[in-house]
């Protein structure tokens, strides 16, 4: 029965790992704890351990004040013991897991617990708020605020390097850089977020700079063959997404920006890059009209990544992410809310069980 899917389950190779199949499960958040628990997280992840490679949930580098309460962190040694209680179970299970490197930038808030107690500002490339979001952790569930800009982007790039040597400690495989949704490394590289006039912004080549430093300071750590990147070139969710000179998301300007920086990225000799395309239900209404930019970002970009694996991400069900492999648009799918709900979704795809896995009902609030 299996046979149905026989590109989406065969092995891949991917560096100097072999992937025992091309479904990939996404970074979940689940705003369980900011310190992994063996009684939550290990069995999460490790029930799991059937996908090819596993993608972490979220986890900061530093402790920001985001709208998640309870998001877990790599940023000093208690994460890295807990961590690595997680990784063990993955590899006993014959699994592979990469650790999502995450700073959420101008999206924090400064009434929130955490960025009240670190005493320091909301950071962004500059003072631009973004527009929309609501944080229930908060009194009144304020949106964002305008952040303060980043002095010297060094520090933070600083940071990932540290996150990335944390994450090894804790025995995760590899890591990714989460350059997507609106966080902070897709601010540096968005032109309407980022108005610098210095070396880290105006250009798309000084835009793309602060992502490409940080994927060089992990490089110290790991291999480039063991770093991954997420893309979300669609925007939507957190005011993001390219716009034209008039205001309107636009995908002329999205190919202008993510058309170089796919260049940069092939060179790198990267794990993968995994790109979200546009999907109505992760688009957001702001002042009435759909904010994020509708175009085949896979499409576009499938051709510029020519010696790096592609994953898909956002909305591909089974038989969608088979044909998509079978013609060559992508190398993988990543999954997300499919298998909260489906921990056994690999066994259930070898067995041709597909009327048999659950999907989400309406009401379920789940995020990616």
């Amino acid at each position: 029965m299996g046979q149905k899917f026989q590109r989406l389950l065969e092995p891949i190779k991917m560096g100097d790992l072999v992937l025992k199949n091309r479904v990939v499960m996404a970074s979940l958040t689940r705003n369980r704890d900011n310190v992994p628990r063996e009684n939550l997280h290990v069995p999460y992840y490790s029930e799991r351990a059937g996908t090819g490679l596993i993608l972490s949930e979220a986890a900061l580098i530093y402790p920001q004040g985001v709208e998640w309460t309870f998001m877990p962190g790599i940023y000093n040694q208690e994460h890295v013991d807990a961590w690595k209680r997680v990784t063990d179970a993955v590899h006993a299970r014959g699994g592979l897991i990469f650790c999502q490197l995450h700073h959420v930038g101008r999206v924090a808030h400064p009434g929130t617990r955490v960025q009240r107690e670190s005493g320091q500002p909301v950071p962004g490339p500059s003072a631009i708020a973004a527009r929309g979001g609501k944080f229930r952790n908060v009194p009144g569930a304020p949106g964002y605020t305008t952040p303060t800009p980043i002095e010297d982007p060094q520090v933070i790039i600083e940071l990932y390097g540290r996150a990335s040597r944390l994450a090894k400690e804790a025995g995760f495989d590899g890591v990714e850089i989460h350059n997507a949704n609106g966080y902070l490394p897709m601010q540096f590289l968005e032109s309407h977020s980022n108005r610098r006039t210095d070396e880290w912004g105006g250009s798309i080549e000084k835009r793309m700079r602060f992502s490409l430093a940080c994927l060089a300071k992990m490089n110290e750590v790991f291999p480039y063959s063991r770093i991954g990147v997420k893309i979300a070139p669609c925007g939507g969710y957190n005011d993001m997404g390219e716009m034209d000179a008039d205001g309107n998301p636009s995908p002329e300007a999205a190919k202008a920006t993510y058309g170089p920086f796919c260049e940069a990225l092939n060179k790198l000799g990267l794990a993968y890059v995994q790109v979200m395309r546009w999907w109505a239900a992760y688009d957001l209404m702001i002042n009435g009209r759909p904010r994020g930019v509708e175009w085949d970002a896979i499409a576009f970009l499938r051709p510029i990544l020519k010696d790096t694996l592609v994953l898909g991400n956002t909305g591909f069900e089974p038989e969608e992410a088979e044909q998509w492999i079978r013609e060559g648009r992508m190398d993988g799918v990543v999954i997300g809310r499919p298998l909260l709900y489906n921990p056994d979704y690999v066994e259930k795809l070898k067995a041709g069980r597909t009327k048999e896995l659950y999907r989400e009902q309406p009401g379920d609030e789940f995020w990616w």
